[in-house]
């Protein structure tokens, strides 16, 4: 591990090689927040809302374990064990799902990737949680994704300030420590549910096969912007338990976008259009005869392009035509939940 006088002194390199040791150091940002213990009280801000959480990680036996607990509002725990996380409110479990790490799980190949897409700076030191830390700026070279700005821990690399902006750089949302240990141990104590909770969803549902140029057994991904790719598909039982919803992966090695894909049942209201809140945005239409919803936190243009590039097989003889995704009224985004009221 660097030395903070090291740190200081890669400013001084020279701009390609600087780019360079910018991406060394995301990824011993990338690998310490998942390989390191610590915890501390973070604060997560999105321009509309800001909750204050207490955070703690660890790395036991190769599996990340992770819990956050809120400080304000309802009582809220987010408990992440491996791929998967549990929520409770009080002690009643409200969700599962899949979640990625408080940081992207970085590779010397996903960096190249990315760097196809995003220009690399190295923004020096600078001070988080009473704490020096060394930041990244990924600005992005095209409109179909936003920005990062990354500052680790200058002796452990632990990400201390994780900012995500659009185009102009401003601050879409934030999570940030506020204070910060490095405990050689925590104990098994800390990631226990809240009592009487139950545990929900701890496997993942299993992958479905892959086939050939990106197609599934109803739709096919026949456009994505460049740079996303198919990482991952999977079914699970749809939430009425009458049928099954595919789930779609797509990423560019940073950001993360989701396409779900159900057969509509008994006729009711289903989300259509555009919307978009903080960061997250989101994109519904008929293709075939499914409802599609792709949404991620990437700009509009992005789950736009997604979702008109997907495509459906011939009708059966006397189906009912497609419906234009334009002919329902589009609705807005329900507000994210929030571990604040």
């Amino acid at each position: 591990m660097r030395r903070l006088s090291l740190v200081c002194a890669a400013v001084l390199v020279s701009a390609p090689a600087a780019a360079d040791d910018a991406a060394a150091w995301l990824l011993k940002v990338s690998d310490a927040a998942r390989q390191a213990n610590y915890q501390g009280v973070v604060v997560y801000r999105d321009g509309q809302r800001m909750d204050v959480m207490r955070l703690v990680h660890r790395q036991l036996h190769g599996r990340v374990q992770e819990r956050l607990t809120s400080l304000t509002g309802k009582p809220r725990d987010i408990l992440r064990e491996g791929d998967r996380v549990a929520y409770y409110v009080g002690d009643e479990p409200v969700r599962s799902a899949e979640q990625q790490s408080l940081f992207p799980v970085l590779s010397q190949e996903l960096l190249a990737q990315a760097a196809r897409h995003y220009e690399f700076k190295d923004l020096g030191i600078a001070r988080v949680a009473a704490r020096p830390c060394r930041g990244v700026l990924m600005s992005p070279r095209d409109e179909f994704r936003y920005g990062y700005e990354i500052c680790g821990d200058a002796v452990t690399a632990v990400p201390l300030r994780v900012t995500l902006l659009d185009r102009r750089g401003r601050t879409i949302e934030q999570l940030m420590f506020t204070e910060v240990t490095y405990p050689e141990r925590i104990a098994d104590a800390a990631f226990t549910p809240p009592p009487g909770a139950l545990a929900v969803g701890d496997r993942p549902a299993p992958a479905a096969p892959a086939t050939a140029a990106g197609a599934v057994a109803t739709w096919q991904v026949a456009t994505l912007p460049p740079g996303f790719r198919i990482v991952r598909r999977s079914l699970a039982p749809s939430p009425d338990g009458q049928g099954l919803v595919e789930h779609v992966l797509l990423s560019d090695g940073l950001s993360v976008v989701s396409v779900y894909g159900t057969r509509p049942g008994a006729p009711g209201k289903v989300f259509r259009g555009l919307s978009n809140m903080g960061a997250m945005s989101a994109y519904g239409r008929r293709v075939g005869a499914f409802h599609i919803t792709v949404i991620g936190e990437v700009p509009v243009s992005t789950v736009r392009m997604i979702g008109d590039g997907l495509t459906a097989p011939d009708p059966a003889p006397g189906a009912a035509p497609e419906a234009s995704p334009d002919a329902a009224e589009p609705e807005q985004l329900s507000q994210p939940e929030s571990l604040t009221d």
